[in-house]
């Protein structure tokens, strides 16, 4: 385990279009975070356990998930890199509500609870930092929610897949460390229906689909479509 060094810092602090509160962020982490790496399916943090630490994705993707009584974990978030988890129960005094995993070989900074609350007792630009980032959080899971009411599902499915893109020229490259199903719980849909609707995609020419990449041609134009 390893903290940043100032040079790491600056690197990740200049990343263009960062938002105020995301460059605090980002400095608080990479001064007092210290690295830990996971591997793919690795658990973060379970259910019910004491909330110990704040954490943040420098690299890779985490899944906030719930147990259901089936067995099988309902996935409530994503948190991509550049992203902080596992506050909330840290601010409010409480147990762990939900469990974290990696879908992905990940690299993760976490700062320890007591340090994380002194630093936003005494740093009151990390104090509105924290305050903003959760708003934006609130806003959205706000219009996360009116989409699922609003918008038929092919269109919820490529907002979906855009996001987890990364753009290769007039491409956009998606991997799917997520399963049919576990798509399906974020999109709100039946496990079915991401299948078919991806397959039927394929078959059309509007993606490349295979091996659990997908290949998306023109992805300004993708969304319009739906």
């Amino acid at each position: 385990m390893a903290s940043w060094n100032d040079s790491e810092l600056t690197d990740q602090v200049k990343r263009e279009g960062m938002k105020e509160e995301e460059e605090v962020l980002t400095g608080l982490f990479a001064q007092y975070g210290t690295a830990r790496h996971y591997r793919k399916n690795e658990l973060i943090f379970h259910e019910d356990e004491e909330s110990r630490d704040i954490y943040w994705v420098r690299s890779g993707l985490v899944k906030i998930s719930q147990s259901a009584k089936e067995g099988q974990g309902i996935t409530l978030f994503l948190r991509f890199e550049g992203e902080m988890f596992g506050a909330a129960e840290v601010l409010t005094g409480q147990r762990r509500q939900r469990f974290a995993r990696c879908i992905l070989d990940s690299e993760v900074l976490y700062v320890p609870a007591n340090e994380f609350r002194s630093l936003m007792v005494s740093r009151p630009e990390i104090m509105y930092a924290v305050t903003v980032s959760n708003a934006r959080r609130l806003l959205h899971t706000q219009r996360h929610t009116e989409m699922l009411i609003s918008k038929p599902v092919p269109w919820r499915l490529a907002h979906f897949l855009l996001r987890l893109g990364e753009r290769q020229g007039n491409e956009l490259h998606v991997s799917l460390p997520l399963s049919h199903e576990e798509i399906s719980f974020i999109v709100g849909c039946s496990r079915q229906t991401v299948t078919e609707t991806l397959n039927r995609w394929n078959e059309q020419g509007i993606v490349h689909y295979g091996k659990k990449r997908i290949r998306i041609q023109e992805p300004e134009a993708f969304l319009m479509r739906m």
